[in-house]
């Protein structure tokens, strides 16, 4: 039996300091995990979940550790939440974000995990998937091909996830960075997050952004997590909104039409009952809260 104390399979640690060296790595060996923060996968690894040959560490690599400010926001791999949490432009910029990584269990974990661990552990309610869905984040993906030369692709994070821990990630290839475009003259964004208690996991969660163009909703897109097996974009409330004239009453409509596309379970921590039938107004309320942060008024 596995002990939730102890690691107790055998295998090799690497600390590579270049992104070069950590790429040919992963090529190299058969069973690696990257491990940045841990978080997940040393618990994973204590439990006997995963098991893999290799840790290859990239707390080290440079390249992984910064963020950028130009024309939006780059954020490296191994740059864990807390620094996100204090960066003010990311605050300022990127509302939404910034209240989902906040929401994220207790000070101790962010201090330790990253923003690309969260996503590569492809949670269907990880917190910080759905506000870079509205905010139209795209991932880069990096690898060494056959002449060991650095290759680089981006991908829209909708196409990240494959299902429940699952990613498009292959063999040798690793989550280098996030890129969060420029949000537009009046914008905004919100996230919502329901749970059993302070710091648990999400029962069920959701995030807007709006582009507002005088009283009219200009563009509109929201992610729910906790209702499907990735977190998924609720289109068909999407295409109710755009392009029409914001109203309470218009967006509790469309609202309703969120449960078209979901298709949530019963677990431990809810019921897919209770979970359908708040997906509306958390879908509601965020699309409210971003209309608000665009500097929209709302009618009383």
């Amino acid at each position: 039996m596995s002990s939730t104390r102890h690691i107790t399979i055998p295998f090799t640690y690497h600390r590579p300091e270049t992104l070069d060296e950590t790429l040919r790595l992963l090529r190299e060996q058969d069973r690696a995990q990257v491990l940045a923060g841990g978080t997940d996968l040393l618990i994973q690894m204590r439990t006997g979940e995963t098991r893999p040959d290799a840790l290859i560490e990239i707390l080290r690599v440079e390249e992984l550790n910064q963020i950028e400010h130009d024309s939006g926001m780059r954020i490296g791999a191994a740059v864990q939440l807390y620094r996100l949490e204090n960066d003010k432009q990311l605050e300022g910029k990127y509302p939404a974000l910034h209240k989902a990584i906040k929401s994220i269990a207790g000070v101790q974990i962010r201090n330790m995990a990253t923003l690309a661990g969260n996503l590569c552990n492809a949670s269907p309610i990880a917190d910080t998937a759905i506000p870079l869905m509205v905010l139209g984040a795209e991932l880069e993906i990096s690898w060494l091909d056959e002449k060991k030369k650095i290759c680089s692709r981006k991908v829209q994070i909708e196409d990240f996830f494959t299902g429940p821990g699952m990613t498009i990630l292959e063999k040798g290839q690793l989550l280098t960075a996030v890129y969060i475009p420029e949000p537009a003259p009046d914008s905004g964004s919100s996230f919502i997050k329901i749970c059993r208690v302070t710091l648990d996991l999400a029962k069920i969660s959701c995030s807007a952004y709006v582009e507002r163009q005088g009283k009219t909703l200009k563009a509109v897109r929201i992610a729910v997590g906790g209702a499907a097996p990735t977190p998924i974009r609720a289109l068909p409330v999407e295409e109710k909104l755009a392009g029409r004239e914001f109203s309470v009453e218009g967006v509790e409509r469309a609202a309703r039409e969120v449960s078209e596309g979901i298709a949530p379970i019963t677990d431990v921590r809810s019921t897919e009952d209770y979970r359908r039938e708040v997906a509306s107004v958390i879908v509601r309320d965020a699309i409210i809260q971003a209309w608000k942060r665009s500097g929209g008024e709302v009618a009383l």
